[in-house]
């Protein structure tokens, strides 16, 4: 195997890894607070647009769900909206720290994702 083909497999078990990780992460936060988690908008890769659902319309998606995407290298982004001390206490690996109250100025920030999980408290 050349060292190229090493580095590459290398690096692809390390995205698995921190992906299985995550979940775990994901599971246990979300089963120790009981949160719940929705994907709050999908973008169209084909046309670009997007748009944030009406809450009461936001699909759950359970945590296997989550982790099952993720595995699969599902273009997923995971923003947390509780409040910035419990951000800073603890949060999932990777997640975007975004309050509810700034979603609507700073939905930008979460262009070029497939899905837009959110979780809070």
């Amino acid at each position: 195997m050349s060292r190229s083909r090493r580095a590459k497999a290398a690096q692809d078990a390390k995205r698995r890894y921190l992906k299985w990780v995550l979940g775990i992460a994901l599971a246990a936060i979300l089963v120790a607070t009981g949160v719940t988690i929705g994907i709050i908008a999908s973008q169209d890769n084909d046309t670009g647009s997007s748009s944030i659902s009406n809450p009461s319309e936001i699909p759950r998606i359970s945590v296997g769900e989550v982790k099952a995407r993720l595995d699969a290298g599902s273009n997923i982004v995971i923003v947390d909206n509780r409040s910035e001390q419990s951000y800073e206490i603890s949060h999932i690996a990777g997640a975007i720290f975004m309050p509810v109250g700034e979603i609507a100025q700073r939905y930008g920030e979460l262009s070029g994702y497939d899905e837009i999980v959110t979780y809070c408290a």
